[in-house]
């Protein structure tokens, strides 16, 4: 039986992480893009060697990837941040087709910031935003990331507006900081997924 794929995108600090252990929780298999835009920026990746021979002086002494040198190059130059999306949004999605032909789970939940950017909502059945407040998502990503308040809000202003996933996705939860109303908005949405379905 093929199984539904859900879409879970959102900026970074809205909560998709949580949303994403929600629904593991309920039995879903997560595809986290994230771990997989991690894995094939690893030396001798294809990637890898795609990035860093067009990226100059990316590399730490030890040949990995200098993460935040290249993110210093590529948040502040969109033509350099498109010309990295499309190197790694191919191997990933090539990736996450591969997850989703062999898992036999009947819910998979994709989580991925760049869900349209890459074409994967194309593979999903309905997809999924979470939404929060800039304040709420800079604190998180003060927290979570070790940043200052310049940096977070840098990095949130770099990414789309709300507009763009409420144009774009089936559902959309505010995520106001409280877990338990999080999690019913998370129930309704697997309710309705389940009764279309």
């Amino acid at each position: 039986m093929k199984p539904f794929i859900l879409g879970l995108t959102g900026g970074t600090g809205c909560g998709k992480s949580t949303a994403a252990h929600y629904f593991k929780k309920n039995g879903a298999h997560i595809i986290d893009a994230d771990t997989i835009s991690r894995s094939i920026m690893e030396p001798g990746q294809p990637a890898f060697k795609e990035v860093t021979a067009f990226f100059q002086d990316v590399l730490m002494p030890d040949g990995t990837l200098n993460r935040k040198k290249l993110a210093s190059i590529v948040f502040h130059d969109e033509k350099q941040l498109n010309i990295l999306n499309t190197i790694t949004h191919r191997y990933i999605h090539d990736e996450i087709i591969t997850i989703i032909k062999k898992s036999p789970a009947s819910l998979l939940v994709i989580d991925a910031p760049l869900l349209f950017e890459a074409n994967l909502h194309l593979v999903c059945d309905k997809t999924l935003c979470i939404l929060a407040d800039k304040a709420l998502r800079a604190n998180r990503i003060i927290k979570r990331d070790a940043l200052t308040e310049a940096e977070a809000l840098a990095r949130i202003g770099a990414q789309k507006h709300d507009d763009y996933y409420k144009s774009r996705c089936d559902f959309f939860i505010y995520n106001k900081g409280s877990l338990s109303d999080l999690e019913r908005s998370l129930a309704a949405v697997l309710k309705e997924i389940f009764c279309e379905s």
